[in-house]
Order: C-alpha cells, then sequence, then structure tokens
C-alpha cells in the first residue's frame, strides 16, 4: 500500500511540473510571432495595370526570405490592395516586405518572361504595424 501512495505521489508531481513548464513555454514561444496583424498597402503607379503574384519578407534578424502566400491579383494604375498577414518567425527584429509583379506586353498579354521587384522600406516589425509599398 505504501509503494502504491508514493508511486500516486510522484505522478502527482510529475504532473504539476509538466504544467508548470507548459507555462513557462508560452511566454517564449509568443516572442517568436511578435509580428502578427501587419498591414501590407501596395499602390501601382507604373501607368498600366500591373499583374501581383507573389509576397515575400526579409527576416533581417535570422538572414532569411520568407513567404505569405497570395493569389493573382491584377491592380489598375493608380489603384491600391492591401492585406493583413502574420509574418510568422520574425522575433521583433528589423524587416522589409518584398513584391513581385508582372507588366502588359505590347500585345496585351502578361510577360511571364520577366519579373519585377518593388520593396517596403525597413523597420522593426511589430503587432499591428505596416508596410507600403508603391510601384513606379
Amino acid at each position: 500500500m505504501k509503494a502504491l501512495a508514493k508511486t500516486a505521489a510522484a505522478a502527482t508531481v510529475l504532473a504539476i511540473a509538466g504544467v508548470a513548464s507548459l507555462g513557462a513555454v508560452t511566454p517564449a514561444a509568443a516572442m517568436f510571432d511578435i509580428c502578427k496583424k501587419v498591414h501590407i498597402t501596395v499602390k501601382n503607379n507604373t501607368g498600366q495595370p500591373i499583374q501581383l503574384y507573389d509576397l515575400d519578407y526579409r527576416d533581417l534578424g535570422s538572414n532569411r526570405w520568407r513567404s505569405e502566400n497570395i493569389s493573382n491579383r491584377v491592380i489598375a494604375h493608380g489603384g491600391t490592395y492591401s492585406v493583413t498577414r502574420n509574418l510568422e518567425g520574425v522575433n521583433n527584429a528589423s524587416t522589409f516586405v518584398r513584391v513581385q509583379f508582372r507588366k502588359l506586353k505590347s500585345n496585351g498579354r502578361w510577360n511571364l518572361l520577366k519579373t519585377w521587384y518593388a520593396d517596403s522600406s525597413t523597420s522593426v516589425c511589430r503587432k499591428g504595424g505596416s508596410y507600403r509599398i508603391v510601384f513606379r
């Protein structure tokens, strides 16, 4: 009977220690997703429609490119496109956003052989922050 009581007591201590360790991990894990609900705005000032097809961001803290999936979007000249995203893995580091786009050829079709890029300015990514990119 004493052995059973000791085993139950040991199991209780381990269970409490396990729950306590989970509580300690949560704030540390949250540090890796500081860059939440980031507003990204793209403005087209190229003089013609463009097709936006890729959105990446550079995490300068870990020196890594990361990607956000977006569907192809046509933005008319003078038009804007806005999206709110969580930029995962950025830990309070300097970051910039890059978008890739296509232009129309003279025959009215998208030029699939050439890619144009535009970058936002660099800033420390924070919850609710914003990045603005203007195509020229």
